[in-house]
């Protein structure tokens, strides 16, 4: 073997880790960006970079709520612009749009780095690992139903990535869906709802807090069907990288080769 051919591969399409699954997928720009203008974080999850988005999600929670961001925009839908002028808070609400243009802009321009990186190691072909065994947890590439991942971040954001093994996303989801579901008190309204008390049920409800929701519910199920999708789509890959070492292909002949001289006669 030569020592160009030990060489570890330059680009790997996926990662497993005691988190999960990490891969390289392509993706549209303009998706991922809209995903940073709906709620800051969340084009860096589908990124799978991690670390930008918890720092970035909870950056939106804190300085929005700082700023009085949502309040702002309840008031301005209700049609109340001078109520949304006076709740805003300018010393907090500066910071918050420069971090959240910057946001926008950054998931865009790594979503485009991602994916020229994502067809060289895709070019490479590198062999991809199909589980992972420590300690703590046992992870692995299976085969996952996109289906039943979204339905689990539809009843509870966060368990569709339980499901699909990352743990870190999976409880940062439920810790934080919780604590929306408390501070809005969505759950409570929803019961009154259904007992016909509107009045009470409209009552209960917190503005600020209702308004993250439906960002969030909906950028957890399509994170958990895309990252099934992966999971499907590496699973088919690993198998044939396996196939293909275990019965490499070899020549077959059939028929004898002619002889390379004649005789006449």
């Amino acid at each position: 073997m030569s020592s160009l051919q030990a060489q570890p591969p330059r680009r790997h399409q996926a990662l497993l880790s005691i988190d999960g699954l990490s891969s390289l997928r392509w993706q549209d720009p303009k998706i991922i960006l809209w995903w940073s203008a709906s709620f800051p974080g969340f084009g860096h999850f589908l990124l799978h970079q991690f670390i930008r988005g918890f720092l970035l999600s909870a950056w939106e929670v804190t300085i929005n709520s700082l700023a009085r961001i949502n309040e702002a925009i309840y008031y301005s839908f209700s049609g109340q612009s001078e109520l949304a002028a006076q709740v805003i808070e300018p010393r907090w609400a500066f910071a918050y749009a420069i971090v959240y243009l910057f946001t926008i802009w950054d998931s865009y321009i790594k979503a485009i780095d991602a994916n020229k990186q994502y067809h060289l190691a895709k070019l490479e072909g590198a062999r991809i690992t199909s589980n992972l065994i420590k300690p703590w947890t046992i992870t692995n590439i299976s085969m996952k139903r996109p289906g039943a991942a979204m339905v689990c971040s539809f009843v509870f954001p966060g368990l569709g990535q339980l499901y699909n093994n990352r743990l870190a996303l999976g409880f940062y989801g439920v810790f934080w869906w919780f604590i929306y579901m408390t501070m809005s008190r969505s759950h409570e309204a929803a019961l009154y709802l259904i007992l016909g008390k509107l009045s009470k049920s409209t009552a209960l409800l917190d503005p600020h807090w209702l308004l993250f929701m439906p960002s969030v519910i909906a950028g957890a199920i399509y994170d958990a069907y895309m990252t099934a999708i992966d999971h499907n789509r590496l699973f088919r890959i690993e198998q044939k990288q396996y196939l293909t070492e275990k019965y490499p292909h070899f020549p077959i002949q059939l028929f004898e080769k002619e002889n390379a001289t004649h005789v006449d006669y």
